[in-house]
């Protein structure tokens, strides 16, 4: 068994927002210490018929250094509750029902789980008929939830025994973050059916840097990055000003 350090919920050029090329987000991620990219794109744009292609892009970018793993980020008709999914599992329609997806890829043998669910308020669409259906749910989403874990999703972890992701959501470099699944793998390299493997029988652990982020959300020092996260969100406009001049 080995532990490798995954990149969970990453967006290429194959979804409709993001822009980095395969090849180059194998290269970017290898050199900050990454051995597998979760790739989660877009559902949406992504023609169904498109998929072998897709995982054919993944398969010829990855390197000896770094597992690029195809992924699909799927999304309910208004774009509220959003699932990335991974195994060798189908395409399952640019908007589907999240009760019906869920059901098709925990039967298919894919895994499947909540992502950023403070997002437009979607844990309150959240049904607990999913709990045995989804892998885990984003206790920490870099894009939305910004340098500081969500409690708020923490809590509904604890609540509904849902084990927890740690997603950069990568769209652009400002997600670069020290944020990993640290995926715990029955062989001596990373391969596909060992990654899928791991993320179906939650072989896997959300980390920040070195540290469990369960144990981050439950530290003292939340608070701290609350209030730094606070700041940033509420400089971030200027900021821009400042870079558009």
């Amino acid at each position: 068994m080995i532990t490798v350090r995954a990149a969970a919920h990453v967006h290429s050029h194959w979804s409709d927002d993001a822009t980095w090329k395969l090849d180059d987000i194998a290269a970017a991620f290898g050199q900050r210490g990454y051995a597998v990219v979760l790739l989660a794109d877009h559902s949406r744009e992504f023609p169904g018929d498109r998929l072998t292609e897709y995982r054919a892009a993944c398969a010829a970018a990855s390197t000896a250094r770094v597992l690029l793993v195809p992924g699909i980020e799927y999304n309910d008709p208004d774009n509220v509750v959003h699932v990335p999914v991974w195994g060798d599992v189908p395409f399952y329609g640019a908007t589907p029902q999240i009760g019906d997806l869920l059901a098709g890829v925990a039967a298919d043998g894919g895994s499947a789980v909540l992502a950023h669910p403070w997002r437009r308020a979607a844990w309150q669409r959240y049904d607990p008929a999913w709990r045995p259906l989804l892998a885990g749910v984003e206790l920490w989403n870099r894009k939305y939830d910004g340098i500081a874990p969500n409690r708020h999703a923490a809590a509904l972890a604890v609540r509904e025994g849902l084990p927890a992701f740690a997603a950069v959501d990568f769209h652009t470099r400002r997600q670069f973050f020290p944020l990993a699944m640290a995926l715990h793998l029955e062989t001596d390299r990373p391969d596909l059916d060992a990654v899928h493997t791991a993320l179906r029988t939650g072989s896997f652990e959300a980390v920040f840097g070195t540290r469990p982020v369960t144990r981050v959300v439950r530290s003292p020092a939340v608070r701290a990055m609350e209030v730094v996260e606070q700041a940033r969100r509420r400089s971030a406009p200027a900021l821009r000003r400042l870079r558009r001049n």
